[in-house]
């Protein structure tokens, strides 16, 4: 039987987190119906994507260091560490990249809603590919969007300036093995 964190009342969040399958989990801990609901994960990868979401959410960082980008006027970089509270607002592309290994909760709505995963060019920052969803386990469709992005040269390749990029990376991210859980269980 695959173990993995419990929804309950009260968390440890640095014994529960040592039960995450992969980076960016996302595993829903709170009892069910609790919104914001809290989601765990301990990342190591960076974010394969800038995600996307239509309401806003707030992240806190429980140990680790890295840091979060937002696709904003300002083109903002923040650093993260533990103790930081970050507020994610809705409808800005946000991506996490870890240094080392890094372990937050996200609060957001419960699911579904509708999120985007999007990836920019890096040499003229233009958008390359988008994937606008709503989804009852949004960690199946990541997956997806990242296996297509990754297996479709003409996705990766840039309109604007003709850049191809490589596949993103996706480290030891398991959003098909958290998918199948949150699937198949009451988790």
């Amino acid at each position: 039987m695959t173990a993995y964190p419990e929804r309950r009342k009260v968390l440890n969040v640095l014994k529960e987190a040592a039960l995450a399958q992969g980076s960016f989990d996302e595993f829903p801990v709170a009892p069910v119906g609790v919104d914001p609901a809290p989601h765990l994960s301990r990342s190591t990868a960076a974010q394969p994507f800038w995600l996307v979401t239509e309401k806003d959410e707030v992240l806190v960082i429980m140990s680790g260091e890295g840091q979060v980008g937002f696709k904003d006027a300002a083109r903002t970089t923040m650093a993260l560490g533990p103790g930081d509270v970050v507020y994610l607002p809705a409808r800005t592309p946000s991506r996490i990249l870890p240094d080392g290994e890094l372990v937050s909760i996200r609060l957001k709505s419960i699911p579904p809603f509708t999120e985007a995963v999007a990836w920019y060019c890096d040499r003229c920052d233009a958008l390359m590919h988008s994937q606008e969803f709503t989804a009852e386990v949004p960690q199946r469709v990541y997956w997806n969007a990242v296996t297509a992005y990754n297996s479709d040269v003409a996705l990766r390749t840039c309109s604007s300036c003709g850049h191809i990029h490589a596949e993103a990376e996706i480290g030891d991210i398991s959003w098909d093995t958290v998918a199948e859980i949150l699937e198949t269980t009451d988790a």
